[in-house]
């Protein structure tokens, strides 16, 4: 049995010794040049870390090096991006010319999202972090005060402070794509010679494939057996509360989200929203729909209204604080059953006094919880001993 055999088979403590011995051990890059002048080489992959949920990343592991490519989770022959690490003063193989080189051991990175510094966190890597974004939305606490203590930096919020960047002199940046600034901020940092990192994980759609995101973080520091020991425990507890729910007779109907300037964003049935609701055993009324914007469809009052006006559940996942919220932003919304039922929740409960949830921070790493408040909230009977952790009945 060869080493990539062995890393699909799935055993951390296998992964964690192919990784020794192929970052330790000599290039297996092949020259196939006749002179010198035309030196070419040629890699052959030695192993592959499993993934078993997430679309929109691989990891490929030489002799010398290891390769994390990113690619469309739609079209994963669509590279987005692509990273080559190698310990620093060994030359680049050419078979990855146009791949971004990051030289190990790696230096601090600065975070832009907050849902990249949970992933930190998760690993332990918060000593990691030289800078981060948007500080007055972090929930994480201990995160908050490194930055009141300045062993963080905090390098701004609409506008970024590429300045106190550069000083920070980190090994990358890493991004969301279009997320947080897209190509505009990627050609800022390049002109300042700051390396990014595409992190692409909320745009994986099912609960299981965010969270194994943690795997593609894992990879640039090593830590690929502590990541895939972390998921396992996810997964486990995310699978066996989607079974508990499965044993549901009936199925309460629900549907998200509130208007934002008379335009109804609604999920559609590939969303992860969508998707969690069916996990949870809720009948999410347009679990058939497909997207119209994104992962969403643009709806007005009436055409939510008209199908949803019985619904058993509303998930509002908004900015509203309370049912008088909801009947301020627009009269119309107390006319919904759910409203008049005050079976209203918003995923709220943990935040910040300028706006920032956990939710958005933590919950991609912690779908189990996310799921465990939803069969919650539907089925009550399923979960009696459950105390809400992101999500709250709006009063």
């Amino acid at each position: 049995m060869n080493r990539e055999q062995l890393t699909v088979h799935g055993s951390r403590f296998t992964v964690a010794l192919v990784m020794w011995a192929i970052l330790s051990g000599p290039s297996s890059c092949k020259d196939t040049s006749q002179t010198k002048e035309a030196v070419h080489t040629h890699c052959m992959r030695e192993a592959f870390l499993p993934v078993k949920y997430a679309k929109g990343f691989k990891v490929d592991y030489y002799n010398g090096f290891k390769v994390i490519t990113v690619t469309d989770w739609k079209d994963t022959s669509k590279i987005f991006a692509q990273y080559v690490l190698l310990p620093k003063g060994k030359p680049a193989p050419v078979d990855f010319k146009y791949a971004v080189l990051l030289d190990l051991p790696l230096r601090k990175v600065i975070c832009v999202s907050t849902n990249h510094l949970s992933e930190m966190v998760r690993l332990g890597l918060e000593d990691s972090v030289a800078g981060v974004a948007n500080v007055a939305l972090i929930y994480n606490q201990e995160l908050v005060e490194k930055v009141k203590q300045n062993k963080i930096a905090d390098i701004g919020k609409d506008e970024l402070n590429y300045e106190r960047m550069v000083e920070l002199n980190p090994s990358f940046v890493f991004s969301s794509g279009n997320w947080d600034g897209g190509d505009k901020m990627k050609n800022k940092l390049n002109s300042l010679h700051i390396k990014s990192v595409l992190n692409l994980d909320y745009m994986e759609q099912e609960p299981l494939a965010r969270a194994e995101w943690l795997k593609f973080v894992a990879a640039f520091y090593n830590l690929e057996p502590e990541a895939d020991s972390i998921f396992q425990q996810i997964e486990k507890d995310f699978l066996a509360l989607k079974e508990k729910a499965k044993t549901v007779s009936k199925k309460p109907t629900v549907f998200a989200n509130i208007p934002f300037k008379e335009i109804w964003y609604m999920p559609c049935g590939e969303n992860y929203m969508a998707k969690m609701i069916a996990d949870a055993g809720g009948e999410f009324l347009w679990k058939e729909a497909k997207a119209t914007n994104g992962l969403n469809l643009n709806l007005d009052y009436e055409a939510v209204y008209s199908r949803a006006a019985d619904a058993d559940v509303w998930l509002c996942n908004s900015f509203a604080s309370s049912l008088a919220d909801i009947k301020a932003a627009d009269k119309k919304n107390t006319f919904f059953k759910a409203y008049k039922s005050k079976n209203v929740f918003n995923y709220d409960k943990r935040n910040t006094s300028n706006g920032g949830f956990d939710f958005w921070e933590s919950g991609a790493l912690s779908p189990d919880k996310i799921l465990a408040d939803l069969i919650s909230i539907f089925h009550p009977e399923l979960l009696p001993n459950h105390e809400l952790y992101y999500y709250r009945k709006l009063k």
